[in-house]
């Protein structure tokens, strides 16, 4: 096929590289279209733009035919005087224009500003017009910085009057009127279990045991979720603000929440010893995992106790220190709790759900000083703290699940999480980098979840098992919201939908409304009046789809977070050499994860070449550097040693030099 015999026009979003050239990511999810440099046509980062393509050596390449949608509508920077003209140095690197500022407000030139672009450009050589709009702050500290992030995303930190005005004038308890068309369910030993720094308890778990079944028969399972929909009506300020915000973002250092904070850390929050609104999935769970006699009801609940993960996997763990701090009443409803997810996750795994072991970045604070890094570490570090934080996902799961399957059998215009199959394409990347890394993996075999499950299990004890894990990751379709139910794949589940985090999703506050509805149809409990009405399932549909472009935006502005208190741990260690693992390997050169401080950080492949005096090339698998002077080679998953030679704040990097390699299963260091 020749350049004139295009692939057609096809919708996309554009991501630049700093280098001048970028790439369309198609929104129908047929690939990435790159484009050179050239053919940007004024297109910015963000842009949903129109693309034609045509096939090349490295995949598919294309120009951009029109401007949809812009991304951006402000900029951050620092103002210059370039002859009579100011202009706006943006600092993102992605943004590759440099604006005319129309007005001639007096800006000190080493202060961050915000600008509204009020004309974008119309070519290449165009930079188009900005508005300077306010100051954030000096460069290359964190306040300025994390604010950039919070613009870049469109997260607004600040709540608009009405909405806090609407959130001001609820009432601080439980009122009578509240407990219309409720189960009182105040008398079953709800407790909570969330992080230490959490501020917002939106679930809470019970198990009660059933007369004559025995220690080792069927329990009852209760999962109460913070009633948010009998707060958050539709047409309210506060519904436009959350259906506008979709989620809650979470930084190292502070939370963005969905609600305000009248909302999501008081009456909406299952706090203890107070009676709370909730939406509860009972249901009896057998021997076998099986759920069936599933309930689904509005309630009114009061939880004993707030626990933490920590504490949890203190008394897991048969720490003595725990068995004397906890209560005997406390330690036998953990033992339960914890016995009852054993079974939902033993029948998840007879199911072929996959589970992958791909650790996060946690960033631990000095509680006295938020803006003091301590120490920055993988989430869930022991078996025993994995273990309490799985008690929870299992039962959450469960009811997520319960709650699915009811909307199937009633057909309702439920917000459904999906998680397509993976690409055979993909697939079979996986299977040519498992073989290079050691391991085999069948591509067709891969296309179901037990399938799946089973090359991770072979895979468990490989010396590049995290390597793989990823991998494996990387392959998988991602997840998003829909009202076309397509099952989830990862879960093994043909059904499944997001209930149990009202305060922090929106929808999960949609799945309450249809409920609802749906509960006061077939004559169940939803609640007093007025009970929401079943919504139209093109306006789901439509919520769907914003709430999946959201949730990849809060997403990327929690992972740069992230990124920006790496950059200021390390930016006074540069010198310092850590352990590593190589975590990739790409054009750019070797990206490396540190085992502690836990950060991620880049070997630039010039840097690379220098050192070692000679010059490297990528293998056909794309996870190896070979050396073409000595035969050296860098996989992924090799254990190195790094040095930081700089760490920029602004950009969110870290940069390493390469020093050493070290022997697989010795720790012997290898030249």
């Amino acid at each position: 096929m020749s350049k004139e015999e295009t692939k057609g026009a096809a919708t996309a979003r554009l991501v630049v590289n700093p280098g001048g050239f970028g790439f369309a990511e198609r929104l129908d999810g047929e690939g990435t279209v790159f484009i050179p440099r050239g053919r940007l046509s004024g297109a910015l980062d963000g842009d949903e733009v129109e693309v034609h393509s045509w096939p090349s050596e490295k995949g598919f390449e294309g120009e951009i035919v029109r401007i949809v949608r812009r991304g951006r509508t402000r900029l951050t920077g620092l103002v210059r005087r370039i002859g009579r003209v100011r202009v706006l140095e943006c600092d993102d690197p992605r943004v590759l224009l440099r604006p005319d500022i129309e007005d001639d407000t007096p800006v000190p030139e080493d202060i961050v500003v915000v600008a509204a672009i009020t004309r974008y450009p119309n070519d290449a050589r165009d930079g188009g017009v900005v508005r300077i709009e306010r100051l954030l702050g000096p460069p290359n500290t964190l306040a300025t910085e994390q604010a950039k992030i919070l613009l870049e995303y469109n997260i607004d930190p600040e709540f608009a009057a009405d909405v806090l005005a609407e959130a001001e004038a609820v009432p601080e308890t439980v009122q009578p009127e509240d407990l219309a068309n409720r189960a009182d369910l105040r008398e079953l030993e709800f407790m909570t279990i969330d992080p230490v720094d959490a501020r917002d308890f939106d679930d809470a778990v019970c198990v009660e045991s059933i007369a004559g079944e025995g220690s080792h028969g069927a329990v009852r399972v209760h999962v109460a979720v913070a009633d948010v929909s009998h707060y958050v009506r539709e047409g309210t300020a506060i519904d436009r603000e959350a259906a506008w915000r979709c989620f809650s973002c979470y930084l190292p250092n502070r939370s963005i929440p969905m609600l305000p904070r009248a909302l999501s850390s008081h009456m909406c929050s299952l706090v203890p010893e107070q009676d709370r609104l909730a939406m509860v999935a009972s249901f009896r769970l057998e021997a076998d995992g099986e759920i069936d006699e599933l309930v689904l009801r509005a309630a009114v609940i009061h939880s004993r106790k707030r626990l933490t993960y920590e504490e949890v996997a203190a008394v897991l763990s048969d720490e003595t220190g725990a068995q004397a701090i906890q209560p005997p009443e406390v330690r036998s409803r953990i033992a339960a709790l914890r016995a009852a997810a054993d079974r939902l996750r033993a029948r998840r795994l007879r199911l072929g759900a996959i589970e992958l072991n791909v650790p996060e970045i946690k960033v631990l604070l000095d509680q006295d000083d938020p803006e003091r890094i301590r120490d920055i570490v993988p989430t869930r570090a022991s078996a025993e703290l994995a273990r309490a934080y799985n008690l929870i996902e299992e039962l959450m799961l469960a009811a997520n699940e319960a709650v699915a399957r009811v909307a199937v059998a009633a057909k309702l215009p439920l917000v459904y999480r999906i998680h397509a199959p993976p690409d055979p394409a993909r697939l079979e990347q996986l299977a040519t980098v498992a073989e290079a890394l050691g391991a085999k993996a069948d591509p067709e075999k891969l296309t179901t979840p037990r399938g799946a499950q089973k090359f991770l299990n072979r895979t468990q004890n490989h010396p590049r098992r995290a390597a793989l894990h990823m991998f494996m990751l990387r392959a998988m379709a991602q997840a998003q919201y829909s009202v076309d139910n397509v099952g989830h794949f990862a879960l093994a589940s043909d059904a499944y939908a997001h209930f149990t985090s009202p305060i922090r999703r929106y929808p999960d506050l949609i799945v309450h409304r249809v409920l609802k509805a749906h509960l006061a149809k077939i004559g169940g409990l939803p609640g007093p009046e007025p009970v929401p009405a079943m919504p139209q399932r093109e306006q789901t549909a439509e919520q769907s789809v914003r709430s999946s472009l959201r949730e990849r935006a809060v997403a990327d502005a929690e992972r740069d977070s992230k990124s920006l208190f790496a950059a200021l741990f390390l930016r006074d260690r540069v010198g310092d050499r850590f352990e590593a693992t190589v975590s990739g390997i790409g054009a750019p050169g070797v990206f490396v994860q540190v085992d502690r401080p836990f950060v991620d950080g880049l070997v630039r492949l010039g840097n690379l070449e220098r050192e070692r005096g000679e010059v490297f090339q990528l293998d056909p698998s794309g996870v190896k550097l070979v050396g073409q002077r000595t035969g050296f080679t860098l996989t992924v998953g090799d254990r190195v040693v790094v040095e930081v030679i700089d760490s920029s704040v602004q950009r969110r990097k870290i940069e390493f030099a390469f020093v050493m390699r070290l022997s697989e299963g010795t720790g012997k260091q290898e030249r």
